[in-house]
Parts: structure tokens; sequence; C-alpha cells
């Protein structure tokens, strides 16, 4: 009986760290307009994170995936050019179904500040929600119920928790499903999270450079208009270009560098 209350305990501690480390990043990070009190926000993200380590036993960043492997920096790059390729083909494949069209793009020095904000921006965004949706996951699961379970549960958290950038829906949440079938996978096969990352990141830059930082027509570089009446069939562009992703990474898995050090 004790025991069976000790683990209890801990799973309370564990479900009430990532409560608080996703409301910090949504509420908080996300929501905050002063971008030098946003930064600094970013930077409070780990003192908190290795707080709730040390209250859950995990301790280290480590043991959430979080190390410099050798050659993490080839995961990171080979997620970036995986993600941000697909994305740019899913863009090319609906602008010329007329799903939307450029009427126009920014000029050059409107351009490069908006890419570099996009860039540096996304890349914040998408290493936070990483490590609490697969790395904090991971990292308190693992060596506790079966990979394959871990991988699941971990893939449905990220499809609810992406409610907080999309909306509750059944289209955005099977939408979030199937991307994150090729999200979590990149960090169970390498057991760290730059591949993750690296998907991530990509595929938002892309996003951010037709769409900018809050998802408007006229946010990126480029200025599009929507089509006020696209081919019933595109919404299925948005399922099958993320699980075509997932299947060409699975395909390509040896090239992502595993991390041994855990």
């Amino acid at each position: 009986m004790l025991i069976l209350k000790k683990r209890n305990y801990y799973y309370f501690i564990v479900i009430l760290g990532f409560v608080l480390l996703d409301i910090y990043l949504n509420v908080f990070i996300a929501k905050t307009s002063n971008i030098i009190f946003q930064l600094l926000l970013v930077f409070l993200f780990f003192p908190l994170l290795k707080v709730i380590l040390k209250g859950t036993k995990l301790n280290y960043y480590k043991n959430i995936g979080i190390v410099f492997h050798p050659k993490w920096k080839k995961n990171l790059i080979l997620g970036f050019s995986l993600g941000f390729s697909f994305w740019l083909i899913k863009y090319v494949i609906v602008y010329f179904l007329n799903g939307f069209e450029i009427v126009g793009v920014k000029n050059f020095t409107e351009s490069l500040i908006l890419f570099f904000f996009v860039f540096f921006a996304f890349f914040i965004g998408s290493f936070l929600n990483d490590i609490i949706v697969r790395g904090y996951i991971f990292g308190h699961l693992k060596g506790k119920i079966n990979g394959k379970w871990i991988f699941i549960i971990s893939i449905f958290i990220y499809a609810l928790d992406d409610s907080w950038n999309e909306g509750f829906g059944l289209s955005n949440t099977f939408f979030s499903l199937v991307l994150g079938l090729s999200l979590t996978y990149a960090f169970y096969r390498t057991n760290s999270i730059w591949a993750d990352t690296g998907i991530h990141w990509g595929l938002n830059v892309c996003y951010g450079i037709f769409n900018g930082m809050l998802g408007s027509t006229d946010g990126g570089i480029f200025i599009t208009v929507d089509h006020p009446n696209p081919p019933i069939f595109l919404e299925l562009i948005s399922y099958i270009i993320p699980l075509l992703m997932f299947l060409f990474l699975y395909s390509f898995r040896k090239k992502l560098i595993k991390n041994k050090n855990n």
C-alpha cells in the first residue's frame, strides 16, 4: 500500500510539472507582447524546468533528450531540411490547386527582418514545445512502460496540446496526430530532441514565410489571398503531406544519429 501511495504521489508531481511547464509556455511566454520580457521568460524556463526535474528525480536535462551527443547538429540540420522541404511542397501543391494566390512580396528589408524573427522565434517555440510534449513525457515514462505506449501517449498529448495554437476541433486534432508521427518518431529513434526539433522548426519556418508569426495572409514575406472556392479535396493535402513526411523519415531512419550517452 505504501509503495502504491508513493507511486501515485510521484505521478501527481510529474503531471503537475507538465501542467506548469505547459501553461508557462503557452500562456506566459506565448501571450507576452513585450519582446524583452518574453526573452526573459524564455531564459527563466530552464531554471523552472531544472527545479521540476529535480522534484521528479530525473535531475538532468540529458534525461529528457537535451544532450549534445556526437553529430547532434547533423540531426538538427536533417530534421530542419525535412520539415521545411515537405511544408514547401505542401504550399506549392496548394498553390497550383488554386488554394491561394500570391499577390505581392514584401521589400527586401522587411523580408529580411521578418525572416530573422521567424527563423529564431520558431526555433525557440519548437524547442520548448518539444521539451514538454516529447522530452518530458519520454523521460518520465521510459523504463516504466513499453516504449510503443510512450510513443502513442506522446502523440495524443501533442495533439491535445496543439489546441493552444489551432483551437480544438476534429480536423485540427487529426492533423496534429498525423504530424505527431514524424516529430515523435524522430525523438523515439534518436533518444534526443534535435531531429524532432529540427523537423518542427523547419516546417514552422516555411509556414512563417507564407503566414508570418501570427498566421495571417499578409503576415509573411509573400502576401497571399485565399481562393474563395478552393477544391473540396484540398484539405486532404494537410493530412497527406505530413503522412508522406513520416513515411520518408521512416525510410531514411538510418541517417539519424542515435544518442548513446543515456
